[in-house]
This record gives structure tokens, C-alpha cells and sequence, in this order.
């Protein structure tokens, strides 16, 4: 550690009484965006170049070891009464390492969601927590089926939009096991990116 580097302690803050709602949910969701790794051909975050902590899976939640568009997205879902956070990302697979990936390259997919059923406090935070589906790319729902025109990271669902989402979803079988299976052997591989020069 570097002299006159000290080690933080982050001072912990009592929940807000914020009005989450957690019951009475309706047909209807919000979209999430997550860096995808280039290193998988499977739906999971960038472990690798990035290494992002979210969505973290391993705990069936969001924003559950970092905040991650907090403010404007989950903060306003935990107070709503939309029952899915939809998972969606940009395919990034490699070229060379999987050229069967061709055909969902550079594409924005839904990949999943995160059923809203619990809000734990993380120190400074409420993350969302529940019920988890993953589905492969070839599964996954194009965003371009449901937008014509393109968006920044919140966007809101409606019952259609909802409904016509997890009819898609529910055809896939969920890989959410094979996923942590893949997130564990890219970050105990050591991979990391090679230096700028």
C-alpha cells in the first residue's frame, strides 16, 4: 500500500424509511442494463474486463455488492409496484472464440429477470433480491422486437410489453446454474486484460 494510503471504514447508515412495495405487484416490469463479458458465449456480466459485481447472480439480486443506476432505476422499482426487473445486455462474444455467436453479435437482448420479492439493506443501499431466470442468447427476447427506436438504460414495461417478454422468457430453459458455473471458472482463471500500451 502506498505511504499515507489509510484504509477506509464506510460508516453505516440506517435503512431510509422509504416506501418500498414488496406485495400487490402488477403484471409489469423495468429493463436493467449489464455489461455482457466477451469472454462467454452464456448471458453473464463482464467478470473479466470490467469486472463487474452486478447483476450478482450468485445472490439472486441486483445492486447487492454495488449500486448500479440506483438512483434512477432501482430506488424507483423497489418503490413501485412492477413486479419484474428485466435483465438486458449487449452481445459481445467473441469472434474468434465463438463464431456461432455471429448471429447475435452487437444485438441488445433481454436475457432474463430478477422477480422483486425481497429488498435487502446493503450498508448504504436496498438491492433487489428474488426469484432469478437466465435463458442463452438464442432464447432471449431481441429488444428490437419491442422498440423501434433506441433508448438509454431505463425503460419502462407495460402488461403487453410484460406479458409478450415472459411468454418469450418462459419458451427458454433457464441456465441460471450453468451461468454461475461460468462466472466461477472466468474469475478463478485469473484472465485479465492485457495492459494498455
Amino acid at each position: 500500500m502506498a505511504s499515507g494510503c489509510k484504509p477506509t471504514k464506510r460508516k453505516k447508515i440506517n435503512p431510509p424509511r422509504n416506501e418500498l412495495r414488496l406485495e400487490g405487484l402488477e403484471q409489469t416490469g423495468r429493463l436493467q442494463f449489464f455489461y455482457h463479458c466477451s469472454s462467454s458465449s452464456l448471458p453473464i456480466r463482464d467478470v473479466i474486463q470490467r469486472m463487474k459485481t452486478e447483476p450478482h447472480i450468485e445472490k439472486r439480486a441486483e445492486n447487492y455488492m454495488r449500486k448500479c443506476y440506483y438512483r434512477n432505476n432501482i430506488l424507483p422499482f423497489l418503490k413501485s409496484t412492477e413486479k419484474y426487473l428485466f435483465l438486458f445486455t449487449t452481445c459481445t462474444s467473441s469472434r474468434k472464440e465463438f463464431p456461432e455467436m455471429s448471429r447475435y453479435r452487437d444485438r441488445r437482448f433481454i436475457v432474463g429477470y430478477i422477480k422483486k420479492e425481497k429488498a435487502p439493506w446493503r450498508n448504504d443501499h436496498y438491492a433487489v433480491q428474488g426469484e432469478t431466470k437466465l435463458v442463452a442468447f438464442e432464447d432471449a427476447m431481441p429488444i428490437e422486437a419491442l422498440f423501434r427506436k433506441p433508448f438509454r438504460a431505463v425503460r419502462l414495461l407495460g402488461k403487453d410489453e410484460t406479458r409478450r417478454v415472459l411468454a418469450k422468457l418462459k419458451r427458454g430453459r433457464n441456465i441460471l446454474h450453468k451461468c454461475l458455473n461460468e462466472l466461477k471458472a472466468l474469475k478463478s482463471s485469473g484472465e485479465r486484460p492485457e495492459p494498455c500500451k
